[in-house]
C-alpha cells in the first residue's frame, strides 16, 4: 500500500533560531509555566498526568524533535481549548478530553501542538518580538493564553504587557496553523493513530459551535477552523491506509475519571455512570463500571464501589488503575493496613510508577509513616531525575513529619518556585540554609547554587 510522501518541512529561517536558542526557550519556557500555573487550575492527578504524558510522547518520539522534552498538562476548565507554550510545554482543557470520542481525535489535537512546537512557531513569534527581554516574551505568550481562559485574567496579563505584541502574537499563531496540521497527520499517522480523526474532530467542533457565541468553543477562536482547512487535512489523512485503530482502555478510564472529579456532585455522577451501565449499547462498559465505582466511592458508598470494582479485577486483575482504586476504596472505608498492602504488591511489580508511588507515598503519610514515605520519595526522585508539583508537596508534608526541616523547606522551596511564588520560594531556601550545619559543605553548596538561581528569577520578575 503506498503511503502519503513524507512532509517537507519548510526552512524557518536562521532569525529565529539566532535570536532564541533551545536553551533561551527552555529559560522561557520554564517563566511560562510559572505564570500559567499562578493564574490556571491545573490537575495534579497523578494518573490523569501519568496518561496524558504517556500519549504524548508516544506522539514525540515519531516527531522532528524525538529526543527533545516536553511537558503536558490538564488545566480544569470546561472550555473546548488546548494551547502549546515555549519549551515544549502543552496544555489540554478537561473540556477538550471530555468531547472526544476517540483516542486518536485526543491524540490529533495533541499532535497539532507538538507541531506548533516542532516548527518553533513560538520561536519565530518570540522572534517578531524580539526587543522584548525573555521574561517579558514569556509573560507575552501566558497573557495570549491567559486572556483565551478567562476574560479577567486576559485583561489583568494584558495590564502588564504591550497590546501590540499581544496582538502580533495572536496573528502570528494563526498563520502557522495549516503547517501544524500538516506535520500532525503525519505525527499521528506514524504514531498508529487514525489521521482522519483530525479534520473530522475539527468538523464536528465547527458545525457544533455555528450560529453560537458559546465560549466554550474557545478552541476554534485560538485555532480557527475553515472548511478549506479542514478539507486540506482530510485530503492528506485520506492518503494513509484505512486500518483497524485501536483505542486504548486508558483513555476511557481517564475520561471516566475527569468526569468524576470535575463534578461538584458525586450523586449526579453516580446517575449519570448508572444509567449508562443499563445501556446495552454502552461503547465501552469496563470504562462506565469505573466511573461508577469512583463516584461511589465518592459519595461514601464503599460497599458498593468495592463490589464494582472486584467486578473490575476479576475480568482484569493487572490494570494498575483498577488496583488503585480498590487501595482508596479500602483506605475510606478504614482498612489502611490493606490499602497500603495493594500498593507495595503493586510497586514491586512496577518500581516507580508515578501513580503507585505518590499515591502510596499519600497513604503512608495518612497512615503515620512519615520516614517511610520519604525514602520512597528520595529512590523515586534518584530514579526519575525530576519531580512534580505533587512530589514536592508530598515531599515537604514527609520531611517535616519526619523532623527532617531543612529537607521540608527544600522541598516548599521548589514547590513555591514552580507555581510562580519566587519570593516565598527564597524565604522557604532561606530558612532551609539556616538550619543546615556548617559542615555539610557539599549540600550548602547545592543550597546556595539554587538560591542564586531563584534570586536571579525574582531580579528578572521585578525589573518586569
Amino acid at each position: 500500500m503506498a503511503w502519503a510522501a513524507p512532509v517537507d518541512l519548510p526552512d524557518i529561517g536562521e532569525t529565529a533560531q539566532a535570536y532564541l536558542s533551545t536553551e533561551e526557550e527552555r529559560r522561557v519556557g520554564e517563566a511560562f509555566m510559572r505564570s500559567i500555573r499562578s493564574s490556571l487550575k491545573i490537575i495534579s492527578d497523578p494518573e490523569i498526568e501519568d496518561y496524558i504524558q504517556s500519549l504524548g510522547y508516544r506522539l514525540v518520539s515519531y516527531s522532528a524533535f524525538s529526543d527533545r522534552e516536553f511537558t503536558f498538562f490538564v488545566v480544569d476548565s470546561p472550555v473546548i481549548n488546548a494551547f502549546a507554550g515555549p519549551g515544549g510545554h502543552i496544555g489540554l482543557h478537561t473540556g477538550l478530553i471530555l468531547v472526544t470520542q476517540s483516542e486518536s481525535e485526543l491524540a490529533s489535537v495533541i499532535a497539532h501542538e507538538i507541531a506548533h512546537v516542532t516548527q518553533r512557531h513560538i520561536a519565530r513569534a518570540v522572534e517578531a518580538a524580539s526587543k522584548t527581554s525573555l521574561p517579558m516574551t514569556a509573560a507575552l505568550i501566558a497573557a495570549l493564553i491567559l486572556g483565551s481562559q478567562n476574560a479577567q485574567l486576559g485583561t489583568a496579563a494584558l495590564a502588564a504587557t504591550t497590546a501590540g505584541n499581544i496582538q502580533r502574537q495572536i496573528n502570528f499563531t494563526r498563520s502557522n496553523e495549516k503547517e501544524a496540521d500538516r506535520i500532525g497527520v503525519q505525527i499521528l499517522a506514524d504514531a498508529k493513530f487514525d489521521p482522519r480523526r483530525m479534520p473530522l474532530f475539527f468538523d464536528r467542533m465547527r458545525r457544533a459551535s455555528m450560529g453560537s457565541e458559546n465560549p466554550q468553543f474557545e478552541f476554534l477562536r485560538t485555532h480557527p477552523v475553515t472548511t478549506s482547512r479542514i478539507a486540506d487535512t482530510l485530503n492528506r489523512a485520506e492518503q494513509y491506509p484505512q486500518d483497524n485503530y485501536t483505542e486504548s482502555l486508558n483513555y476511557s478510564l481517564i475520561k471516566a475519571r475527569l468526569r468524576v472529579i470535575t463534578q461538584d456532585n458525586p450523586q449526579r455522577s453516580e446517575a449519570y455512570f448508572a444509567a449508562k451501565l443499563k445501556e446495552s449499547s454502552t461503547k465501552n462498559s469496563a470504562a462506565t463500571r469505573y466511573g461508577y465505582a469512583l463516584a461511589l466511592l465518592e459519595g461514601g458508598d464503599y460497599a458498593a464501589a468495592l463490589k464494582h470494582t472486584e467486578l473490575l479485577i476479576k475480568k482484569n486483575p493487572d490494570k494498575i488503575a483498577y488496583q488503585i482504586l480498590l487501595a482508596k476504596i479500602k483506605m475510606a472505608a478504614g482498612h489502611p493496613g490493606e490499602s497500603l498492602a495493594i500498593f507495595r504488591n503493586n510497586l514491586n511489580l512496577y518500581p516507580y510508577n508515578q501513580p503507585l508511588t505518590m499515591l502510596y507515598t499519600n497513604a503512608l503519610i495518612q497512615t503515620g509513616h512519615p520516614e517511610t514515605a520519604s525514602i520512597v520519595l528520595r529512590d523515586y526522585i534518584r530514579e526519575k531525575k525530576q519531580g512534580t508539583l505533587l512530589f514536592y508537596s508530598l515531599k515537604a508534608q514527609a520531611e517535616s513529619n519526619s523532623g527532617n526541616t531543612v529537607s521540608a523547606h527544600q522541598a516548599l522551596a521548589e514547590y513555591y518556585f514552580l507555581i510562580g511564588q519566587t519570593a516565598i520560594a527564597i524565604s522557604q531556601i532561606k530558612i532551609a540554609l539556616k538550619g543546615l550545619a556548617e559542615k555539610d559543605s557539599i549540600r550548602l553548596a547545592q543550597i546556595n547554587a539554587r538560591l542564586k538561581v531563584m534570586q536571579e528569577q525574582l531580579r528578572l520578575e521585578e525589573d518586569h
